[in-house]
């Protein structure tokens, strides 16, 4: 359940790496003076944190997630460092942090699967103030107008008929998924199918949606 105020904005999306790269350089032509922290796995303090100038270099500095500090150009904590000529205003207090979680490939009993990432970000609008909650409400939606100038909506159906929508997917998953029939999760355990568009009897196999 959502805190009163709070301001909650979250798209899964289905990325391979090529995708990733897409959407990185259409954020950071969006908002080119933001930072991303990188994030690596293991217990809290084990790998130092860096704020890097870009969502690739966090990257392939952490592991499968990366956080934007915004307003744009928030200035990082005081114990990590800056790298790669990232701007990071000192005198411009973070009020929120933008998750990008990568999508990833598995294996389990029922066979190969593509779990989606995601694009999140949230804040409390009593806390941050008037003025400081329309800027981040402006940068967010720029970062998720280029989420979506780089990828397609996504469109599936669970193995009990219902249609899945308001999820994102770029332009090579789309690919390994049209081709490959693999099934999606969002998370848990259910399995997505694209949905399949059927022909008339006798005009030949049903067809993947272009819009999937």
């Amino acid at each position: 359940m959502a805190f009163p105020g709070s301001r909650t904005k979250k798209t899964d999306v289905w990325l391979l790496p090529e995708d990733e790269r897409d959407v990185g350089r259409s954020i950071g032509e969006a908002l080119p003076r933001a930072g991303w922290l990188c994030s690596h796995p293991g217990p809290k303090g084990l790998h130092q944190v860096h704020l890097h100038p870009s969502l690739g270099d966090a990257l392939s500095c952490g592991g499968r997630q990366a956080f934007m500090l915004l307003p744009e150009g928030a200035r990082a904590p005081e114990d990590v460092p800056v790298v790669g000529g990232a701007a990071a205003g000192a005198d411009l207090s973070r009020s929120a942090v933008l998750q990008f979680l990568c999508a990833r490939r598995f294996r389990d009993d029922e066979g190969e699967a593509f779990e989606a990432g995601r694009l999140a970000v949230t804040w409390n609008e009593p806390e941050v103030g008037p003025e400081r909650h329309r800027l981040l409400t402006d940068q967010t939606r720029l970062a998720w107008q280029a989420l979506r100038s780089a990828t397609r909506p996504a469109v599936f159906g669970s193995r009990h008929g219902q249609r899945v929508s308001g999820t994102r997917i770029g332009p090579a998953a789309y690919d390994l998924v049209a081709t490959t029939g693999m099934p999606l999760t969002r998370g848990g355990s259910q399995r997505l199918r694209p949905v399949v568009e059927q022909r008339p009897a006798g005009t030949g196999r049903g067809r993947v949606r272009d819009s999937l």
